[in-house]
């Protein structure tokens, strides 16, 4: 399987020439939406650095394909959600690393040789991203998934949530040429997940008991905080909701890139400099 990935990120590159390649990089901000948050909105006080490496076939004025790794990182707590959430008293925080395959729609053309030298952009395409949702508890930082917080692991219950998941990328930008071989892009998307466990936060509250029982006293006391927020006795709440299993999460990525044509001039990746191999077939 880890073979059929390598390939699928490859192959937009195999066949095309050096005159075809462009590389990059961009920097930005990531954010979440999910159980923790009413919108994208409602969390940009925790929106944090994002960056990426990336690789662009042209195909022609019209459409690219990009493959591209990328860093972020989101985070919520329902200590900033209102009354209403701050009870439920959740939190998480994870990095995420992704890589993609990703088209572009150039909606009017863009291509420096034909004097095409700005273009709105569409893009969507499939991601496959590693994350780890964590949480503070009592000064520590403590991973969500091996608990199984809503019950995950105990017979009866689902099992444990995968770490790697796929995505789909969506959204749109701006392409502006910088020189004949530079252009720089502003984009803005997000990533349609097919999990809700982004947060660690999908479905009902489990019988503490059972959580106990279960997976341990860590599990049992990360399963439901209310007691804690109350600072009372823990509170069982079994059945309860503790999510909406009805939407996945997302995450966002709002970036600035910079990228560099490898048949340029010669002033940065020039004609004579060669840069990444040639693939023909």
């Amino acid at each position: 399987m880890r073979h059929l990935w390598i390939f699928m990120f490859f192959l937009p590159l195999i066949g095309f020439s050096q005159e075809d390649l462009s590389v990059g990089f961009s920097v930005g901000g990531s954010n979440y939406q999910g159980d923790l948050t009413v919108s994208p909105l409602s969390n940009i006080q925790n929106t944090k650095l994002s960056a990426a490496l990336f690789i662009r076939v042209q195909h022609n004025d019209y459409f690219n394909t990009k493959v591209n790794i990328q860093y972020g990182s989101v985070e919520a707590s329902d200590a900033e959600g209102g009354l209403g959430r701050a009870t439920r008293n959740l939190s998480f925080s994870t990095n995420i690393w992704e890589a993609a395959v990703i088209e572009e729609i150039n909606l009017i053309g863009f291509n420096t040789n034909n004097k095409k030298f700005i273009s709105p952009y569409l893009f969507g395409g499939v991601a496959v991203f590693h994350y780890n949702p964590k949480t503070e508890y009592f000064g520590q930082i403590v991973e969500l998934q091996p608990l199984g917080t809503e019950g995950q692991g105990i017979p009866g219950f689902a099992g444990k949530y995968s770490l790697f998941q796929v995505a789909i990328p969506l959204g749109g930008g701006l392409k502006l040429a910088l020189s004949k071989d530079a252009t720089l892009s502003f984009e803005m998307g997000g990533r349609e997940l097919f999990t809700d466990y982004l947060d660690d936060v999908s479905g009902p509250y489990a019988d503490s008991r059972t959580l106990l029982n279960g997976n341990g006293p860590l599990a049992a006391a990360l399963g439901n905080r209310i007691g804690e927020y109350l600072n009372s006795d823990p509170v069982n709440t079994p059945g309860a909701p503790r999510g909406n299993p009805k939407y996945s999460d997302w995450y966002f990525f709002s970036t600035v890139s910079v990228s560099f044509a490898l048949d340029g001039d010669g002033s940065l990746f020039g004609r004579n400099m060669r840069i990444l191999p040639c693939f023909r077939f």
